[in-house]
């Protein structure tokens, strides 16, 4: 049975990485200490492998085909995508094993569980895994280690019920403890949230059709795809202006009034995350979340099902930040699991 070694979750707002200046220094400061010290929580755990519950950003999936759930399978993955580099202030790409044979036990156990996860082969990471990762300061210590990625639709309504997400990380974690080599040591890590509203179409947000230009764009390119690029290459570029012009009006869309992050919501999140509150998780709901924390909160699906990975175990809150400049509440989360194992 794979034994669990680490559990991290934190925010993964681009603009930590993409106009980082932004922030005040103090709360960059913060911000960026608290995510080295998940990297090292990650890094004295030594895990074989890691599990990561990500939402994509439209990097492979789009309103024409997008799997509630889907776990990549394939020799590795790769991120930044392309679209993302420039405004990541990225110039190389980074190769992430991808443990297939685990994989494929891991997705068998969950079928056979009753969870339909959709196969994806060879995936691309964006702000998902290459902010986290980034600022973990991990590029060099875990370089070589596997990443199996857990993809929860969180942009696309019909989403999952915060109770599917729930009880699909408890499957995960029964899958890793029954299907996997009892000496494989096996970390987790969630990323998005909380509270925010980014720059992509929502009907519920920003209107169906949206009368903004720029999420006009952005609606196609959900739509169409990454071919949409071809005739509107910049349009991830005009994305970082876009945030950074909403952050100084703290404004979505832009000329509304929307304020870009609730604090109040965030802070009684955690809270109930931190005491393992696993019930009124479970009793979350789209409408609730939209409301409180964006279309851009249902990112929280990710905690929740890491949560059920952890058993509803109890974790500390390392740092809580509502960022305007990066519009996104700020968190960062440790199971600190080496340290009870220890």
């Amino acid at each position: 049975m794979g034994k669990v070694v680490a559990a991290v979750g934190l925010s993964h707002a681009p603009g930590a990485l993409a106009f980082p200046e932004t922030a005040q220094p103090e709360v960059r400061k913060r911000t960026e200490d608290a995510t080295r010290s998940l990297g090292i929580s990650l890094e004295s755990s030594q895990p074989d492998v890691i599990v990561a519950f990500l939402d994509d950003h439209f990097e492979n999936f789009f309103r024409d085909l997008c799997p509630s759930v889907v776990m990549g399978i394939a020799d590795q993955h790769v991120g930044p995508a392309d679209q993302w580099m420039e405004t990541l202030r990225i110039d190389k790409k980074t190769i992430f094993p991808g443990a297939p044979a685990l994989a494929e036990k891991l997705l068998g156990s969950l079928v056979s569980q009753g969870y339909d996860v959709a196969r994806a082969g060879p995936c691309e990471y964006g702000n998902n895994l290459l902010m986290p990762w980034k600022l973990m300061g991990v590029e060099q210590s875990l370089a070589g280690v596997p990443v199996i990625p857990i993809f929860i639709n969180v942009f696309t309504p019909p989403l999952i019920p915060y109770r599917r997400a729930y009880t699909l990380g408890e499957a995960v974690r029964h899958g890793i403890e029954t299907a996997w080599p009892a000496d494989t040591k096996v970390a987790f890590i969630a990323t998005g949230g909380l509270s925010h509203w980014p720059p992509y179409w929502n009907p519920i947000q920003g209107g169906d059709p949206p009368s903004d230009p720029f999420l006009q764009r952005i609606k196609r390119y959900q739509t169409e795809g990454k071919a949409y690029l071809k005739q509107d290459p910049r349009l991830f570029v005009d994305f970082d202006d876009y945030e950074v012009e909403m952050a100084k009006k703290n404004e979505y869309p832009l000329n509304s009034k929307h304020p870009l992050v609730n604090w109040d919501w965030d802070r009684m999140f955690m809270q109930k995350y931190s005491a393992g509150d696993i019930e009124w998780m479970k009793n979350l709901t789209y409408e609730e979340v939209e409301e409180e924390a964006g279309h851009g909160g249902h990112e929280v699906l990710n905690w929740v099902a890491m949560l059920g990975a952890m058993k509803g175990a109890q974790s500390k809150m390392l740092l809580y930040e509502p960022v305007v400049e990066w519009i996104c509440g700020m968190v960062y989360q440790d199971f600190c699991v080496t340290e009870k194992l220890n």
